[in-house]
Order: structure tokens, then sequence, then C-alpha cells
């Protein structure tokens, strides 16, 4: 399933529920729980893990820092392009599939309550995520990405100049006209 596969499923779900009355549903992926629909955009729902907990971006960060070494950052790279690009329809294998739904259902909410284009969507938690793996390699530290990750009401940090590092598609400045986010 791709992003608009996602959104277009959340969205039918809570559809679905106001039809049958219901007030809430939940259906499992992995070791994930999405329940819905949740308070934000129509197709919002909350996502957990076991035990109930919430999973957060600077989670995945931390996770992406601990996976990548300097041997295998060109590959995490990529894995992280082609979950962006593909969602859960992605092909590369570096990280595991239960990282790669980790992955797609905390960023489709993204996608679902800051469209883009007029908002990041998606792509801000892929810059961190790929700046996680930077930070592996020592180009940043890492407690710096977990501050940029969490920096969500003070504006977009700029962006890492890379050098000879190949970029992701993904991490490109973007213009939206807003500035409280």
């Amino acid at each position: 399933m791709n992003y608009p596969q996602g959104i277009e499923m959340m969205k039918k779900l809570v559809d679905d529920l106001k039809e049958t009355g219901e007030r809430f549903g939940f259906f499992e992926v992995g070791n994930l729980k999405i329940y819905y629909p949740g308070f934000k955009e129509h197709g919002d729902y909350k996502l957990t893990s076991e035990g109930g907990y919430i999973p957060k971006h600077t989670d995945i960060v931390k996770e992406i820092f601990e996976k990548t070494t300097r041997e295998n950052f060109d590959e995490v790279s990529f894995f992280l392009e082609d979950v962006y690009k593909n969602g859960l329809d992605a092909t590369n294998t570096t990280l595991d599939q239960a990282f790669k739904e980790k992955i797609y259902w905390i960023t489709l909410q993204e996608e679902i309550n800051y469209p883009q284009p007029k908002r990041a969507g998606r792509k801000l938690p892929f810059m961190r995520y790929f700046e996680a793996a930077l930070a592996k390699i020592g180009f940043v530290e890492l407690e710096k990405i977990i501050m940029r990750t969490n920096h969500r009401a003070q504006g977009r940090p700029p962006l890492f100049n890379l050098n000879e590092i190949r970029r992701p598609s993904f991490y490109v400045e973007y213009i939206t006209g807003r500035t409280d986010r």
C-alpha cells in the first residue's frame, strides 16, 4: 500500500464508522495497533505498539541511528527513499518489515494531518530520519537531530550542506507560504 492508498483507506474506514453508527474501530499490523478515528483531520488515527506505547518520531530517529553503520549508510538512505516514495510497497529490504511498517504508519499520519504540498506531510519526518543516519556516520550529533525532530512549533530547521553525500529526493528545501510550522 502506497501513501495515497493509505490515506484513502483510512478515510473510508472513518466514513464506514459513520454509516454504522459505531464510535471507533481498530486493526492490527504486525505489533502495531491503529485506532480510528483520531482527533485531527478526516482519516486521522492513533497508532500504538506493544503495551499501548505510542511511537514517536524521536523513537524512529534513535532506531535508525542504531541500525545505521558506515558500511550500510547508503543502503539505509535508499531504504528511506524507497519507503518515502512507495510506502508499504517499498521493495528495499535493508531494514526489516516491522520497521518499514512502523515508519509507514507514523508518517502516514503526517501525510493525512499535514498534507503536501501546502504543508510538509511525511517529508519533514523523513528528513529527520535521514539526518539520524547522517549522525551515525559522524556528520552531526544525534542529540542535535533529536532536538530538530522536536522542533515543531519553532519553524523548520535549515537542511545540512551535504557536499558529496547523496541527497534523497525528500531532503530538499520547500516553501509553503506558512510561517507557523
